[in-house]
């Protein structure tokens, strides 16, 4: 991503919130009561530095701060990021990464608990208008505090609420699955999608999404890492289970991994 000379400092009382459509972290000075005895150290022009904490506080915050969550990284950026994590977009060994379909070849079935079961083509989709352009962003699950596995593109694609809209949805139904060509699956609660902008894209700052990141088009969700973001989407499927699959991002889905979604926060330096 283009760097951004930045500086941050937190005030005593102040609390710092960055979310992205990717990624998000709050951090916050602890309140004084709360800072055992004798672990605050005198520093500089009146600040405190606590115990086992990274924050500095002081009484006036200089300086400025500021994130530009629309500027849209090349896709030369995106390609390396997507090429260099094990993560990002579902790269992961047993992904389908289907280069020779083309967007405008491909098809995909909506069936399960549908009041109206579809096939839905490519041609059909953006000759109805439903094709949508958005600015998203894409974090790998896995980025580093200071880590650069995060980027902004503007995709083009096929919100899957088009495709709900068009079958409808029987009652009862608490989850969604979408699998790919290679019958690799993802499968999330009903409402965490239709509460978010999930589009199935197929295009990427305005080239083929195969010149990106590979595959003929692939699952993008609002406000999630992209350990979700599958490619080559055949089928989505409506279901009710007893149990419905852990939102991502709650802390069941999130065990796993020891860094979540963020942006690159450097005290006095860079964000990245």
């Amino acid at each position: 991503m283009s760097t951004l000379k930045k500086t941050l400092i937190l005030g005593t009382t102040s609390a710092l919130a960055l979310s992205g459509m990717a990624s998000g972290i709050a951090v916050a000075a602890p309140a004084e009561e709360d800072v055992p005895a004798g672990s605050a150290v005198a520093a500089d022009a009146g600040a405190e530095t606590y115990y086992k904490t990274d924050i500095v506080t002081l009484d006036v915050v200089p300086g400025e701060f500021s994130y530009t969550q629309d500027e849209i990284d090349p896709t030369s950026v995106i390609k390396a990021i997507a090429d260099a994590s094990s993560y990002l977009c579902n790269d992961q060994g047993h992904m389908a990464k289907d280069d020779s379909t083309l967007a405008e070849d491909w098809s995909i079935d909506v069936v399960g608990k549908v009041k109206n079961p579809q096939a839905f083509t490519f041609q059909e989709l953006i000759d109805s208008d439903a094709g949508q352009k958005l600015k998203m962003g894409c974090t790998c699950m896995g980025n580093p505090a200071d880590g650069r596995m995060s980027a902004n593109a503007e995709v083009t694609g096929i919100p899957v609420s088009v495709f709900l809209q068009n079958t409808g949805i029987e009652e009862g139904a608490n989850t969604i699955v979408f699998t790919s060509a290679d019958g690799y699956q993802v499968a999330l609660p009903l409402t965490y999608v239709i509460q978010r902008y999930c589009p199935i894209v197929f295009d990427i700052n305005g080239a083929p999404i195969a010149e990106v990141v590979g595959g003929s088009n692939q699952l993008w969700l609002g406000a999630t890492s992209a350990n979700y973001f599958a490619r080559d989407i055949v089928t989505i499927e409506l279901e009710e289970r007893q149990t419905p699959p852990p939102s991502p991002s709650s802390d069941e889905a999130r065990e796993a991994y020891q860094n979540l979604p963020n942006i690159g926060v450097l005290l006095g330096g860079e964000i990245r």
